[in-house]
């Protein structure tokens, strides 16, 4: 059988890689590396084929690898990684799979053709440029504050990508990561289980590495680290940015978001700037003053005191 992550790697060169070469490497013919070179191209890998040379993939397209993944994850917390070239959502894959308690699975995907944002909004991202990943942690029992873990990853998210590559990320509540007003990363928590029991806490990240074709147009403004100037493997952003997060599933059951608070406020986008809030049947407008320990947004609503908002499915706009 071929091996997609044998085949990868053979095309992942400098030099043009013929059909016949890249058969007796991998031990099979060379009509079979053409279909599947076929399918990686249907599922959206920019292979250029050069007539009369071969196949070879465009500057800068890293590609992500299950063995280095799985060399540089905390094992102790993360017992599965699965990778595919191609999924319909990542957080929906992981909702299927059995409640770990005080373990994580990791899902990662080169693409996605249903992958979900917040307020079910679709999440589109280029394939094989991008980073699309899930962690699904069991905890014993639900956290007290659903919005306080989202608001927890996005703060873990935000705070690796400002002490790793020196971006000025801040967070617009409840989870979106943002650079100069334009959007980097988004988070999405699902949760599966009984609510009486142990649940299925499923964390979705998609986060903009490299958009080359990406339209600006729309309701947000898209940021990129390749605009920013920086380049980076995805593997190591992805085994990064995981065992960032499993550290700290590990101990919110105990801490909870209370002991984030100031340190999620210190990036708020919004902080202390005139907002409207949408969603909440009337329109809430004023100052916001952060959030509380329960993660709830905190807007000082001209003359009624101070308002607490804690449904994470809002939309939050500067007035």
């Amino acid at each position: 059988m071929l091996d997609n992550d044998k085949l990868l790697f053979a095309l992942n060169s400098r030099d043009a890689v013929s059909g016949t070469v890249l058969g007796q490497q991998l031990g099979v013919s060379r009509v079979a590396i053409q279909k599947r070179i076929q399918t990686l191209s249907d599922n959206g890998l920019p292979i250029d084929a050069v007539p009369g040379v071969g196949y070879r993939l465009p500057e800068g397209v890293s590609l992500l690898s299950e063995q280095q993944l799985s060399a540089t994850l905390n094992n102790q917390l993360i017992h599965s990684v699965s990778l595919f070239q191609s999924i319909e959502s990542t957080n929906s894959y992981l909702l299927t799979q059995p409640i770990d308690t005080g373990r994580a699975r990791l899902c990662v995907a080169e693409s996605q053709s249903a992958g979900r944002g917040r307020r079910g909004n679709e999440w589109l991202s280029a394939p094989y440029r991008n980073v699309m990943m899930s962690i699904s942690w069991g905890f014993e029992r639900w956290p007290e504050t659903i919005t306080g873990l989202g608001l927890a990853v996005a703060l873990e998210v935000a705070e690796y990508l400002r002490e790793s590559f020196h971006v000025d990320v801040q967070i617009k509540w409840p989870n979106d990561l943002m650079v100069n007003g334009a959007k980097l990363a988004g988070v999405l928590i699902d949760v599966g289980g009984e609510s009486t029991g142990a649940c299925n806490v499923v964390i979705g990240l998609g986060l903009n590495v490299h958009q080359p074709d990406w339209s600006q147009g729309g309701a947000y403004q898209w940021q990129d680290l390749s605009g920013l100037g920086i380049r980076c493997d995805r593997n190591e952003l992805v085994s990064g940015l995981a065992n960032r997060l499993v550290k700290m599933l590990s101990d919110f059951a105990t801490t909870g978001f209370a002991s984030r608070t100031a340190r999620w406020n210190s990036l708020s986008e919004y902080a202390g700037k005139r907002v409207r809030v949408l969603g909440v049947g009337d329109e809430l407008e004023g100052v916001m003053r952060g959030v509380d320990e329960m993660g709830a947004l905190l807007i000082d609503v001209d003359g009624q005191g101070v308002s607490r908002v804690v449904d994470s499915n809002v939309s939050v706009r500067l007035s």
